[in-house]
């Protein structure tokens, strides 16, 4: 409980000294999630590749995310964000953090409602309001399906998360 008040305190200090005030994009360009191998068969509750880092502001609050389903799957994905690495499990290997591991947990981003596009599709999330401190201006997140995903080659599912940085030496890579 202490880090999420830490974190509630360290944004509300930013929002009342003015420097919660711009929206970064991170990446600017949409992250392939790593490790997933085309048409690996995912069961239900399985890492879905392997745990990757976003480069983000040390403080803010987390304000919006777009996941990119590439292959059109158009089922249920979750972002596991953490402040600090975490002990990596096998793709295709069912979630089970460590209890050292999860006390480093900020929040999980359900990717449930999908737009479909024809050949993609994508789901967002808005107004998360989650605030956060990544000590290494990093986040760590590994993905987890909840249903079972096959993913064709060259179609590999992308995040973009929108964050309002109460850091201002952040610059948006």
């Amino acid at each position: 409980m202490a880090a999420n008040f830490e974190d509630v305190v360290a944004a509300l200090e930013a929002l009342k000294t003015g420097l919660l005030q711009t929206v970064v994009t991170c990446p600017l360009a949409p992250i392939t999630i790593p490790g997933i191998t085309a048409a690996d068969a995912f069961d239900a509750n399985d890492c879905f590749g392997t745990i990757f880092e976003i480069d983000v502001p040390k403080h803010g609050i987390l304000y919006s995310a777009t996941f990119f389903d590439m292959d059109d799957e158009g089922t249920q994905v979750d972002l596991e964000i953490f402040r600090h690495s975490i002990t990596q499990i096998a793709s295709s290997g069912g979630w089970s953090p460590t209890d050292e591991d999860i006390l480093k947990f900020i929040t999980e981003l359900a990717f449930v409602a999908f737009d479909d596009h024809d050949k993609s599709q994508t789901s967002e999330l808005t107004n998360i309001g989650k605030a956060y401190t990544a000590p290494a201006g990093k986040l760590y997140i590994q993905a987890v399906c909840r249903s079972t995903p096959d993913i064709a080659a060259n179609n590999m599912p992308r995040v973009q998360l929108q964050i309002l940085s109460a850091d201002p030496d952040f610059k948006e890579r």
